[in-house]
């Protein structure tokens, strides 16, 4: 009686451990295994605003080419960053792929006199609004129309001020042999300031 017992403590103790192995040791299943399921229970808006985030960090490096040595180093951290934002936003996933653009965009500098500065910019713009409105409710939820617009709207504002400062720039390298910093940088600032005002007031 005592053997068998034992037998049926040893084969229990044997299940258990089997079962710890299949379900303690395998951490990176179980993180993967749960963004699978909260990805099959995400939104049709959500997953239309993280696809777009993403697509656009990922045509950052292909429209700023570089042939740095440690580029395609950057090049896979902003593509691994852009998917983790996408899976996960919050809290690191966002500030995650902001840091991994800005240290590619560090090893693939452009002419600043070159149009695609403007549409890097416009790229990491519309990155960083998808990110922080995907942010604004939980995956399963749909976003409001009215918040999405907002932040279309702000990026546009956002790309046209880009679009203003590189002008700016262009023209105080033309006519004046040392640019006015600080008379630049105060009209940056009032054309900003407008365009903030003026999405902010059409989105009430």
């Amino acid at each position: 009686m005592s053997g068998t017992r034992a037998t049926r403590g040893a084969r229990g103790t044997r299940v258990a451990r089997a079962a710890r192995g299949t379900t303690g040791a395998t951490g990176i299943e179980r993180v993967l295994t749960r963004w699978l399921v909260e990805a099959r229970s995400t939104s049709g808006s959500q997953l239309a605003v993280r696809l777009l985030g993403m697509l656009c960090a990922w045509v950052v490096p292909l429209v700023a080419a570089s042939a740095h040595q440690l580029s395609p180093v950057g090049f896979t951290l902003v593509v691994l960053a852009a998917v983790i934002a996408a899976a996960r936003p919050e809290p690191a996933g966002g500030p995650v792929a902001l840091a991994s653009l800005a240290a590619y965009l560090l090893v693939a500098p452009q002419d600043p006199a070159s149009p695609v500065v403007l549409l890097v910019a416009g790229l990491v713009v519309v990155h960083v609004a998808c990110v922080a409105a995907s942010t604004t409710a939980p995956s399963p939820a749909r976003l409001d129309p009215r918040l999405v617009r907002r932040y279309a709207e702000r990026c546009v504002a956002l790309t046209a001020v880009a679009a203003i400062t590189w002008g700016l720039g262009l023209l105080a390298r033309s006519f004046l042999p040392v640019a006015p910093v600080a008379v630049v940088a105060a009209a940056v600032l009032g054309v900003a300031a407008v365009a903030w005002m003026t999405t902010s007031n059409r989105s009430r």
